[in-house]
């Protein structure tokens, strides 16, 4: 069998995010040669299920200098009045074990700053390059300079206000404001440990999570638990402020929302705007050139945690498909392929992730009561049986049944492999190439 020269195809993408890179290097891999074109002059990021891919890269030994510290052992749903933990969701070598990964708490510019040092030696890196107008039949993009940029593919890394998607859907497509927004910021670990309330949450790897009416807070460590990270997010009555990931707030404001819940003082507090959209109709621009990855297609709340993870396995589609291109004719093809494979998986964590935070944020009554009582039949039920104690069966049958559900979900998005259901696609479709 004669073996087919992979055609080497010149790619740009737009958005030097962890989206941009990781796709970037995912292609760069693949055999092609790829432009980053980003707006920022210099990197810029604030702010489980894809160790995996990360390990598949060669990151395994920097994920754990960076953060060996700080593999996930267990999660923790509070009661927001008194602290009272209502459900706990294993992590560590028990997740690790289902899963076949490792849990790591990073912060977003830590992830973002392994990315850009993976990408680097491999791509075109081109800050202070802001797109104006993008031509998807060309394809080429046009820069405030003036300046045009041809290629034989764009992709679209560039976030939820996406210039690339706005070329093939338009304002009919506009990210919309959810009526979320999140307060965040990074205590030192020196200040925290000084607060004796404060000082457990950097003594393991946890997550705790308090959940109340309209509100939730986030709280774990990260570097290597010398910091803790913080999120609070709130159903917001504010429409003025602009959407952005770096806009500073008035501290104060926040604590007056959680007022009751004793948040600490930060020296700086972030405040953004959670914003979303509808699925879109298609990923793929009917000229066949152009296709969007990571908020730019599938924008989600931060609920659960998943954007970067489905960046990264976008990413990681895109250059396992393109790994086996030889002809200019076959880019559609594979375009369509990459949709067809993610857009299931993509937009139905797109929708739980939007359907935590009305679950969260429960007011207090009959509704929330009867989530708190689930939550801790649960937890009770199993601590009893790890204990070896009789459980009714009626009693065990009921927690099972709740307990299966969100396992089912769990499952699903963790111990989905995104190499391995690409490879699958190809080795039944090939042949349509």
């Amino acid at each position: 069998m004669v073996e087919k020269q992979l055609l080497n195809l010149n790619i740009l993408v737009i958005g030097g995010g962890i989206a941009g890179l990781a796709t970037a290097y995912s292609l760069a891999a693949a055999g092609h040669t790829v432009t980053i074109l980003e707006a920022a002059a210099s990197p810029k990021e604030v702010g489980a299920d894809v160790t995996r891919i990360l390990f598949r890269w060669g990151l395994a030994s920097k994920l754990e200098e960076i953060a060996h510290n700080d593999r996930m052992l267990n999660t923790y749903l509070c009661r927001y009045k008194n602290g009272e933990i209502l459900a706990s969701y294993a992590g560590g070598d028990e997740a690790a074990q289902r899963y076949g990964g490792l849990s790591y708490l990073l912060h977003r510019a830590d992830l973002h700053g392994v990315l850009y040092d993976l990408a680097m030696p491999h791509i075109i890196y081109r800050g202070s390059s802001r797109i104006t107008t993008i031509n998807p039949h060309e394809p080429s993009a046009v820069l405030d300079s003036g300046e045009s940029v041809v290629a034989d593919l764009i992709i679209g890394a560039d976030g939820i206000r996406s210039i690339v998607r706005d070329a093939f859907v338009g304002g009919s497509q506009q990210a919309r404001y959810t009526g979320d927004s999140a307060y965040r910021f990074v205590l030192p670990g020196d200040d925290v440990n000084k607060v004796p309330e404060l000082r457990s949450l950097l003594e393991r790897p946890t997550v705790s999570v308090w959940v109340g009416p309209q509100k939730h807070f986030v709280a774990y460590g990260i570097r290597n638990q010398q910091n803790l990270n913080v999120a609070a997010f709130v159903e917001d009555a504010d429409q003025s402020a602009e959407y952005s990931w770096t806009s500073e707030s008035d501290t104060d404001g926040m604590r007056a929302q959680f007022k009751g819940w004793d948040p600490r003082r930060s020296p700086t507090t972030l405040k953004y705007k959670i914003m979303d959209s509808q699925p879109l109709k298609t990923w793929v621009h009917p000229s066949g050139r152009v296709t969007l990855v990571g908020d730019a297609c599938h924008p989600m709340t931060p609920y659960r945690a998943q954007g970067a993870a489905m960046a990264i396995e976008d990413a990681e589609c895109l250059g396992k498909l393109f790994s086996h291109i030889t002809r200019l004719e076959q880019i559609p093809f594979l375009l369509k392929a990459y949709e067809n494979i993610r857009f299931e998986r993509a937009t139905t964590i797109q929708r739980l992730s939007a359907e935590s935070g009305p679950y969260y944020h429960l007011p207090d009554g009959p509704a929330q009561q009867e989530r708190d009582d689930r939550m801790r039949s649960e937890m009770e039920v199993r601590d009893a049986l790890a204990k070896g104690e009789i459980v009714p069966p009626e009693v065990v049958a009921t927690v099972e049944n709740g307990r299966k559900t969100r396992q089912i979900e769990d499952d699903a998005q963790y111990k989905y492999d995104m190499t391995q259901v690409t490879e699958k696609w190809w080795a039944e479709n090939e042949s349509a190439m």
